[in-house]
């Protein structure tokens, strides 16, 4: 469901927004959580910095960006299940990380797929570009 914010409230954006509108007028007023804020130029880039390197390693990108979220600290040991380890890796959706949050873990995951993701990549060239693609990015 999607709103659009607009001077005077917030105004349906689509089909299940205009429905929910519709069906919850004259009601209780419904409270909304907000997203938090998100460079979205930076979050661009680190996607797609991630892909790059996964791309590197013939690996999808989603296991890379769950691993580097275990190596960075962000994720919850729920225990065991059926007999397995359990871990939820948490998100780097607005909703559940905040812009800061996020450099930090971009901060501290540039330094692992350096030290230890790079040295992985066999194609020389495709080692340097990479190196050199995290070295310009702001910290």
């Amino acid at each position: 469901m999607k709103w659009l914010k607009m001077p005077r409230g917030f105004e349906p954006f689509d089909s299940e927004a205009r429905e929910f509108h519709r069906s919850a007028s004259g009601r209780e007023p419904v409270d909304m959580e907000g997203l938090h804020e998100r460079d979205m130029v930076e979050f661009r880039r680190i996607m797609g910095t991630i892909n790059a390197v996964a791309k590197a390693l013939h690996t999808p990108p989603e296991k890379l960006r769950a691993e580097l979220l275990v190596a960075t600290g962000n994720f919850q040991l729920l225990g065991e299940h059926l007999g397995k380890q359990v871990v939820a890796v948490s998100s780097m959706s607005r909703h559940s990380m905040k812009d800061h949050e996020l450099h930090e873990f971009w901060d501290e995951a540039k330094e692992i797929i350096k030290s230890q993701l790079l040295p992985r990549i066999e194609n020389a060239a495709e080692r340097e570009r990479l190196a050199a693609t995290l070295s310009l990015q702001p910290a």
